[in-house]
């Protein structure tokens, strides 16, 4: 077997030339000063008029707490409704309906993106619909020409649409889900939902990441509480309409009072019209205060389905963009440029000395 000493000469790499190279790079970058100076240059140049030339897109985003934990106790409230005789694990169950996750499957539905095109909004002074600028926007105008839909045509009721306006609908909504629309949690394990929007018009990023917002929120507070809201509203009625009995069994018992001021005790059946009216309000107040324990646990029970939906952060202008800060486009043009400059040098005199060879 040979050894090291043995082995042929241009087969060894000593450290002498490896910085023998070095050294004769660095003299030949030296070299090209200039052409590394006017080629940083130009990168900086042309980084900074692409940054400053190109269409910026901002970015609207909504990020909030969702919470719709309806478990919450009942607190003093769930001893009453046990001993009323009422199943408190039936007012505490907690639905699955709206989980977070749910939520932004909601956000993404065709019903609500298509409310949110309808929605009548101001902008720049005048009341439009956001259909109406989008289109705009897009530059989607003459293409729904051609198929016999035109923008006027979207502020009739909607239950006059053509078959054509809901099929430009649906792609302008398929457009949206694709490329502006952004929904997601930051983090898997939080409550926290972030509703992103991104488009080249910032107004119309701003209006429409909030109308979106407030259109599934409502939709998502009027579903969880529409069950216990009109349970709400029988017992209500329920309570005011006992309330009236009691208070005409009140009148009833003294009309009766009145009217035998000097009653004989020997007679038993003068009695008898009093007793009954007694009996009526006695019967009315035990009816009048069970109903009214069901009302004050019905309000207990619609305030924990009400779900809490606080918003953390919300888009406000100016919106953030995708156009990099001036001092960031000056470092990594000035160094990004020297680098890509100094790396085609070299590349270039590798590539010479190897076709000399």
């Amino acid at each position: 077997m040979q050894s090291e000493s043995n082995m042929p000469n241009e087969e060894k790499i000593s450290l002498k030339n490896v910085f023998q190279g070095f050294k004769q790079w660095l003299v030949f970058i030296m070299g090209k000063r200039k052409t590394i100076v006017y080629g940083t240059l130009i990168t900086l140049v042309l980084s900074l008029s692409y940054n400053y030339l190109k269409s910026p897109v901002y970015y609207a985003n909504t990020s909030f707490v969702l919470e719709n934990d309806t478990s919450a106790s009942l607190g003093g409230l769930s001893s009453l409704a046990s001993m009323s005789g009422i199943n408190t694990s039936s007012l505490m169950s907690a639905s699955n309906l709206f989980q977070i996750d749910n939520i932004q499957e909601l956000y993404r539905s065709n019903n609500m993106l298509r409310q949110t095109l309808l929605e009548d909004v101001t902008i720049n002074g005048k009341s439009q619909k956001l259909i109406y600028y989008f289109a705009k926007a897009q530059i989607l105008e003459k293409k729904w020409v051609k198929e016999k839909v035109y923008l006027k045509d979207f502020y009739k009721h909607e239950k006059l649409y053509s078959r054509a306006q809901d099929s430009v609908l649906k792609e302008a909504i398929k457009l949206i889900k694709k490329d502006f629309l952004i929904v997601g949690k930051p983090n898997r394990n939080t409550s926290i939902l972030n509703v992103g929007f991104k488009h080249k018009d910032e107004v119309f990023t701003k209006i429409f990441n909030e109308v979106l917002v407030n259109k599934v929120n409502s939709f998502y507070y009027k579903t969880q509480t529409k069950k216990t809201a009109f349970n709400l509203n029988v017992l209500q009625v329920q309570t005011d309409s006992v309330k009236r009995l009691l208070d005409m069994s009140f009148l009833a018992l003294a009309e009766i009072d009145q009217n035998i001021p000097n009653l004989n005790p020997l007679v038993k059946t003068a009695k008898v019209p009093y007793q009954k009216a007694m009996a009526n309000l006695q019967a009315n107040q035990a009816i009048y205060l069970e109903v009214v324990k069901q009302l004050e646990l019905a309000k207990v029970t619609h305030r924990n389905k009400t779900p809490l939906i606080q918003i953390i952060d919300k888009p406000s202008f100016p919106l953030e963009n995708n156009r990099w800060k001036f001092l960031n486009i000056l470092i990594l043009g000035t160094f990004g440029g020297g680098a890509l400059i100094v790396l085609f040098l070299s590349l270039q005199r590798i590539t010479r000395q190897a076709l000399e060879e």
